[in-house]
């Protein structure tokens, strides 16, 4: 975390105010409280705000607001981060299904830690996670894993048809993919949650700053739950 944030121009109409360079939860704690505090404060000409696990990207009309101008706003804010209080966040509980189809590289990560497959799904799933962004193609939920789960590293050559809801690790952070396609993440399990819904506003049922915690279940369970297309719990 920094002591000071940077604010970078990008383009001619968008500032990124970026809070530190590592994956820190307390850094990304910075970046939505910031982005709150902006959207509530009415302040005219902000066209969108897009929190990262880092910074805020936030693009103006720079016909409605100078750029100093806002320069000067996002500084003010900075100064008051510790009165910024933010509203509570939704919990999200996540079943999944963890190994064999539904998490084909499982046993790939537990033979990288040395442990039992077991003890991975033990270590990833009972825990709350923050979520520190959603990104890449249609909003993937992307949060800190703790150890030891956080030294597992990228595949060297990607899954090439790994499927939407798929419960991925690497690189210090666990993902729930949204739609279908490739990852050079690890793939250890499966859940039934749509996170990617096109034809609701927002499209995305998990959103930056909220909580999730993952329940295995069983095959019989996530095929229930698809095909019932139930909602997870939240509050």
């Amino acid at each position: 975390m920094y002591t000071q944030a940077r604010y970078l121009s990008v383009g001619d109409c968008g500032i990124s105010v970026e809070f530190g360079n590592e994956l820190d939860e307390q850094t990304n704690l910075l970046v939505h409280k910031m982005r709150y505090a902006l959207r509530s404060s009415g302040l005219q000409g902000i066209v969108e705000t897009t929190p990262t696990i880092r910074s805020l990207l936030v693009c103006y009309d720079p016909r409605r607001i100078r750029r100093d101008e806002l320069l000067g706003e996002l500084k003010a804010l900075e100064k008051r981060m510790e009165d910024i209080s933010m509203p509570e966040p939704r919990h999200f509980e996540i079943p999944a299904v963890y190994g064999g189809k539904y998490g084909p590289d499982l046993e790939v990560a537990a033979e990288l830690l040395r442990v039992t497959p077991e003890e991975i799904i033990a270590k990833h799933s009972g825990k709350e996670y923050v979520v520190l962004q959603t990104g890449f193609i249609g909003g993937s939920v992307y949060y800190k894993v703790l150890p030891p789960l956080d030294s597992i590293r990228r595949r060297q050559t990607p899954n090439q048809q790994v499927l939407a809801g798929a419960v991925l690790i690497a690189g210090g952070m666990g993902t729930l993919k949204a739609v279908d396609g490739l990852t050079g993440f690890l793939w250890i399990g499966t859940s039934p949650v749509q996170q990617w819904q096109p034809a609701k506003n927002p499209p995305l049922l998990i959103l930056p700053g909220d909580r999730t915690v993952y329940r295995p279940i069983s095959e019989t369970e996530f095929i229930r739950i698809k095909e019932a297309g139930e909602e997870i719990e939240r509050h």
